[in-house]
């Protein structure tokens, strides 16, 4: 019931109870003090005039004293009536200050209230279309003004996340639609061709053993990226024995570059093997994939941090800050000539999320990148 009353009503109410019992207090006070003060010294003065008039045995002392005792009685008489009167009126007031108080704090709060009232139906006419439409702040620095900036603040991050989602999507569909293209190219090949030889079907078939791989590593991807139900299996596993067996798996591309792999120290890691090993693949990987020829990879464990270290072509210092966005590629073109799509980063970025490890790049053009992390 409480929750269904505006919030105009409850401070209303509130305000009428506060008034209530501060009334209430203040009447029963002034009624105390006033018999306390009053009524209680004539009844001694009709109680004095009482003990002379038996003192005196009838004199005319005595009697003069009696007439005092019964002017006294008259007095204590008109007192009370005057106490009543006066008890009456006071809860009287009483009730005009609670009522007029209470007609004040509605129309007080309904005032106070407005600047958030206006506020509610602005953001009432906010959708997915307007999201950047900032409401205009009031000049006073009170709650109001703050919860104006906060409001608008909330809707930047919306639209830039809006805009992260979107882009994502697109960019998924594109990198799903590529593989199928291919696919669907090569068998209206073979359907114009009224004679297919086998050495058209091996090609065929080759082009799309392709093509399913990288679709099915594009949709093993996603599903690794977007997958919060990960239970992490925790245990303590040596990083040295992780990157030899990482090193082990990409040898071929390794010799293939002639590449030199520089690897010293040890660590032990806490955390989910797995997903640690992938995300250690992907950044190995990258230092492979982007090194020139004959170059270096340098990696360094500690019990504090893992550092891998290319000479390859490096990144850009503007492309730095989207290195772990999704599908997102400093060269698009050698991106997709080198077999990546961009989520190799963004994958890694997760799993060290979920693991409390810290990432960070330091990279150079034409100088190599630098990868810390920090356990």
């Amino acid at each position: 019931m409480w929750s269904r009353i505006s919030l105009r009503m409850k401070i209303t109410i509130i305000t009428a109870l506060a008034l209530c019992l501060v009334t209430v207090g203040v009447t029963w006070f002034a009624n105390y003090n006033a018999r306390h003060n009053i009524m209680m010294q004539i009844e001694t003065l009709d109680g004095i005039g009482f003990l002379f008039f038996e003192a005196s045995n009838g004199v005319e002392s005595g009697e003069l004293l009696l007439d005092i005792s019964e002017s006294a009685v008259k007095i204590q008489f008109l007192a009370s009536q005057a106490e009543n009167a006066f008890m009456n009126y006071s809860v009287f007031i009483a009730v005009i200050f609670i009522i007029l108080g209470t007609i004040a704090a509605y129309i007080i709060s309904g005032q106070t209230l407005k600047p958030i009232k206006s506020l509610a139906e602005k953001m009432e006419d906010v959708d997915a279309n307007n999201l950047l439409a900032t409401i205009e702040s009031p000049k006073a620095n009170d709650e109001v003004s703050r919860l104006t900036h906060s409001f608008n603040n909330m809707m930047g991050k919306l639209d830039r996340s809006f805009e992260t989602q979107k882009l994502f999507a697109q960019n998924a569909a594109h990198e799903l639609k590529t593989p199928l293209a291919f696919m669907r190219a090569n068998i209206d090949v073979l359907r114009l061709n009224s004679e297919p030889t086998i050495e058209d079907y091996k090609e065929s078939v080759d082009i799309m053993d392709d093509s399913t791989e990288r679709l099915i590593e594009l949709v093993e991807s996603l599903l690794s990226l977007n997958n919060d139900t990960d239970e992490i299996k925790w245990q303590t596993f040596s990083g040295k024995d992780v990157f030899e067996s990482i090193i082990q798996q990409l040898e071929s591309d390794i010799t293939q570059k002639g590449l030199e792999v520089d690897m010293s120290g040890d660590c032990r890691i806490k955390g989910d093997r797995t997903l640690l090993e992938r995300a250690f693949f992907n950044l190995v990987h990258n230092a492979v994939r982007y090194n020139v020829e004959v170059g270096l990879i340098r990696i360094r464990l500690s019990e504090n941090s893992i550092t891998i270290e290319d000479s390859g072509i490096g990144i850009p210092a503007e492309n730095l800050t989207h290195i772990f966005e999704p599908f997102y590629c400093v060269d698009k073109s050698r991106s997709k000539k080198l077999g990546g799509h961009g989520l190799g980063m963004a994958i890694a970025k997760n799993i060290f999320d979920k693991h409390g490890i810290g990432i960070r790049i330091l990279s150079e053009v034409g100088q190599g990148t630098k990868i810390i992390l920090n356990k």
